[in-house]
């Protein structure tokens, strides 16, 4: 009895412990720089299938700090193989959010390959939509 509960506790520890880290959101950003990670979070996040047969992403950007934050985003796109589809051709995109408000976005994927996203978010370097 003591053995099954060792068993018991031992395993539901482990489980714990890959629910806790196992976090698909956790790679959602990539930070390229600057001072934003901490202050420029994804809220959430979803994909849609557009009706020509493309994943569609949208996400909604909280800016944590109360005063307003600009910086610029992309949207990257990874096949089953996690290899970027078209990374260098997607632009940068310039944006603004308030102190402790959110902005959505959103992408179409350049392929109906592309199986997750991620979001680039840098600091602003002169961009234009």
């Amino acid at each position: 009895m003591k053995r099954l509960a060792i068993a018991l506790l031992l395993g539901t520890s482990a489980a714990l412990t890959a629910c806790a880290t196992a976090n698909p959101a956790k790679d959602i950003v990539n930070y390229r720089g600057g001072d934003l990670k901490g202050t420029i979070e994804v809220a959430r996040s979803a994909v849609v299938e557009t009706p020509g047969g493309l994943p569609r992403a949208q996400a909604v950007l909280r800016n944590r700090a109360g005063v307003t934050q600009k910086f610029e985003y992309k949207f990257v796109w990874f096949d089953s193989n996690d290899m970027s589809l078209d990374e260098d051709n997607r632009p940068w995109h310039a944006a603004s959010v308030q102190g402790r408000d959110e902005l959505t976005i959103g992408a179409t994927a350049p392929s109906d390959k592309a199986k997750r996203f991620q979001i680039q978010i840098r600091d602003p370097q002169g961009v234009t939509q």
